[in-house]
């Protein structure tokens, strides 16, 4: 290596390998590049680990889910007496969900996490936790992920892409805010424009619904709904408390359309590579952490509702759900039809 140029980081070496990347449009050399680069990582000072994993994903690490990681790394840590170290990448630093699940695929990196919106590129059943008023409520769901259903699920992920799910969690219900006019039945909302991800899923339900689904960056969003260029958002409570959209907006229609759920990965090659011992550690930790976490942002968005109609001003409204409904169920139904589920929509429509 002497008289080569050396990166002064890990992280600035992988951003000037992406950067190479892309000029070539290349996700494999991407997902190859990560993968040398996080075995000459070095290891955190401390006792010497006998197997570091690496586990990288998008979250800043003081939100929830940033300290839900955290909290399995030092479970696993914990649990093998410090034979396992989880070396934690968050906030993107080593590639988007996208980038880090194809990574995973190739066993270049270990660990991530990520919801059904980038995971059903790679398997499309597990789009069912993003179909549009699915779930009656968090132990409704709780139940599928946990049950025999999400079982079913996971493992056609595992078996058709190589990853593992680990655990599986409840971020919250998501509801619509708006700048003008309350939602107080769905023929409100006819002709409104509503901020969404840019996801088929939720552009389709809001258009099955009558609103003008319009995709914006997360980024923009605030400014877009203090602008109009859109009337409002969609989100959950916790989201529009934290990211103060309750400023740009005092309405907000307890709709519930779409659960989002978050999944706790592990790449099935390496996964395979561990022996049964610590394949157990590492099931038991994720449950741990993610189950706690999944309960920790259900109460986070019932005290979040409270606390914007209470101190935020917020005016709350409740609209009739039934005909939301069935105007989505066409999407229910050509979903089912696409990704071979109408089984697994049935079956979770008889819990």
């Amino acid at each position: 290596m002497d008289g080569c140029y050396q990166p002064t980081s890990i992280v600035e070496a992988i951003m000037t390998i992406k950067e190479s990347v892309a000029r070539h449009k290349s996700r494999l050399g991407l997902g190859l590049a990560i993968g040398i680069l996080l075995a000459l990582a070095p290891a955190s000072h401390g006792i010497a680990a006998e197997k570091t994993l690496r586990f990288a994903h998008m979250w800043p690490p003081t939100s929830g889910w940033g300290r839900a990681a955290q909290e399995f790394a030092d479970l696993v840590a914990k649990k093998t007496g410090g034979k396992i170290e989880i070396k934690l990448f968050p906030q993107g630093q080593l590639g988007n969900e996208r980038e880090n699940e194809e990574s995973l695929q190739l066993g270049n990196l270990d660990l991530t996490f990520g919801g059904p919106g980038v995971l059903t590129n790679f398997d499309p059943k597990i789009g069912i936790f993003d179909m549009p008023f699915m779930f009656h409520g968090y132990d409704h769901a709780n139940a599928v992920m946990d049950g025999s259903i999400g079982k079913k699920i996971f493992e056609s992920l595992r078996k058709n892409a190589g990853i593992r799910v680990l655990a599986s969690g409840a971020q919250g219900f998501r509801n619509v805010l708006t700048k003008g006019k309350s939602i107080g039945s769905m023929a409100d909302i006819k002709g409104v424009k509503i901020r969404t991800p840019e996801a088929d899923t939720y552009i389709r339900t809001f258009r099955l619904i009558g609103a003008n689904p319009v995709p914006v960056a997360w980024g923009d969003t605030y400014m877009a709904v203090q602008s109009g260029v859109v009337d409002g958002m969609e989100g959950t409570p916790d989201v529009m408390r934290n990211f103060k959209m309750f400023e740009v907006g005092k309405n907000v229609a307890i709709t519930g359309h779409i659960l989002a759920t978050l999944q706790l990965l592990v790449s099935e090659k390496v996964y395979q590579e561990m022996s049964a011992d610590i394949q157990k550690v590492l099931s038991d930790a994720a449950v741990e952490a993610w189950h706690k976490q999944r309960d920790a942002a259900q109460v986070g968005n019932e005290d979040a509702l409270a606390e914007l109609e209470k101190k935020m001003g917020v005016k709350i409204s409740k609209p009739d759900l039934k005909p939301f409904q069935k105007a989505v169920s066409p999407l229910w139904n050509e979903w089912a039809k696409k990704a071979g589920a109408t089984d697994l929509v049935d079956a979770i429509q008889k819990m």
